[in-house]
């Protein structure tokens, strides 16, 4: 069971679906109500053609309530992400049977939204029927009656901004296992055009999530900014930062991020995009029984040209398991010749078998040639190095490079493919072109013989 999903998938929807309902229309006569309830009128009407349905409508002068419920995800991803949320039908389909109930009221001159959750998705209250630990479900049944997952948005007169916060959420589920759901702090603003939203923000201050001897997750200090640049989905500037990520999944292992940093952007031009992505991380800690890896000072740059947009997005709605599709999806996708290029991958410092030493970096420049075969590639994924035309440099510490020497395998690739000194930093060279790689000047070799992919 993941009570993850019911947590921060339901809240994730009804952030989603809120921006559908808003009203434009200065209220403050009879008539001007009336208006903008024609209005809704025509926004539930095309809610209902693109994958959800409407029922349990109760009009007022001033008040409304209706329950919508997600039926087809498939429609209703492609209506999301054309109105400017990007939803992936996977996410989608997790979600199918969500009932939300929405009260609508009118004031002054803005209107206030409540959404909450009355009914859970099927696949999530299926899996919690399964549990042996019945409490669970009866506890979270009874939060949806107390609308413990609510949020409330205010709407202005024009319909141009709103702004809303989802409830804090405090809750423990006692039973075989005890589990406690945190969110403190979880605020949002945006701006919409045509109804279409165009610029968002959104801060929580914390989110946790606890099941005794199975899982410690939480996050703190979030910001998000999201600008619209352009007229498709693909046009964007993103912004986001994290103050401290904790995964604890024990016996499996531990993971501490703290202060991380994103910036992304993405333009079209003829239907292609090209995406840009700055991160900074200022340390990582992974723990593994009694091992300890850690990074210090993580930066990562990069950027990717010639994506089809178009192909792209069909590619994230298409199943899966329908690989004759999917695989030609792909196929058209590189027939662009998709260029990676990461102009620097690099850590200060690594923490390895108990020691803090010197780390690495990177620059690396790859092609896809749009001549790959993906069904011969998912054969045989070596078959992709032959269509792959790429240059790296990489540089070692000379610490790091002394403790990977410890591996008999790496120790006899350092015997055969010396690395260039440069001060107190071991560097490799590698140019992988037309299936045929070089380290440093010299063929890869097996036995004496060069390797083609």
């Amino acid at each position: 069971m993941n009570q993850r999903k019911l947590v921060f998938s339901i809240l994730g929807l009804i952030v989603v679906t809120v921006f559908y309902y808003v009203i434009s229309g200065y209220i403050e006569t009879t008539e001007q109500i009336t208006k903008s309830k024609q209005k809704v009128n025509a926004q539930l009407t095309e809610i209902e053609a693109n994958g959800f349905s409407i029922s349990d409508r109760g009009i007022q002068k001033e008040n409304e309530h209706f329950v919508i419920r997600l039926d087809d995800p498939q429609k209703a991803s492609v209506f999301l992400t054309q109105k400017g949320i990007q939803v992936q039908l996977e996410e989608a389909e997790e979600l199918k049977g969500l009932q939300l109930g929405i009260d609508l009221t009118y004031i002054n001159d803005t209107i206030a939204l409540e959404l909450y959750p009355v009914v859970l998705p099927t696949n999530l209250k299926t899996v919690l029927m399964q549990e042996k630990d019945q409490n669970i479900l009866v506890h979270i049944e009874e939060m949806l009656k107390r609308k413990v997952f609510l949020m409330h948005v205010e709407i202005d007169h024009s319909a141009t901004t709103f702004i809303g916060y989802i409830k804090d959420i405090s809750e423990t589920i006692a039973g075989e296992k005890e589990v406690k759901m945190t969110l403190q702090g979880f605020h949002f603003s945006a701006t919409m055009k045509e109804e279409k939203i165009i610029k968002l923000t959104q801060t929580i201050n914390t989110m946790h999530l606890y099941i005794s001897d199975m899982i410690d997750r939480s996050v703190s200090d979030l910001q998000k900014n999201y600008v619209f640049t352009g007229p498709t989905a693909y046009d964007y500037s993103t912004d986001y930062s994290i103050e401290k990520i904790k995964i604890d999944e024990m016996p499996d292992g531990k993971l501490l991020a703290n202060n991380i940093a994103f910036h992304s952007t993405s333009s079209v031009k003829n239907g292609l995009a090209v995406e840009n992505l700055h991160a900074e991380i200022e340390n990582i800690d992974v723990f593994f029984e009694k091992e300890k890896f850690g990074m210090q000072s993580l930066l990562l740059t990069m950027n990717i040209n010639n994506l089809d947009v178009d192909t792209f997005e069909k590619l994230q709605k298409v199943d899966s398991n329908n690989t004759k599709t999917f695989d030609a999806l792909v196929e058209k996708l590189l027939l662009n010749n998709i260029h990676i290029e990461v102009p620097m991958l690099s850590v200060d410092k690594i923490t390895l078998q108990g020691k803090e030493i010197n780390g690495f970096s990177l620059h690396s420049k790859m092609d896809i040639d749009k001549s790959l075969d993906f069904y011969r590639y998912s054969i045989n994924p070596k078959y992709a190095l032959g269509k792959i035309n790429a240059k790296i440099e990489l540089s070692l510490s000379k610490e790091l490079l002394t403790v990977l020497k410890e591996d008999p395998k790496a120790m006899l690739m350092y015997m055969m493919y010396r690395p260039k000194r440069v001060e107190d930093k071991r560097i490799y060279n590698l140019d992988l072109k037309d299936g045929l790689l070089n380290i440093n000047g010299k063929d890869l070799k097996i036995n004496g013989k060069t390797i083609k992919f």
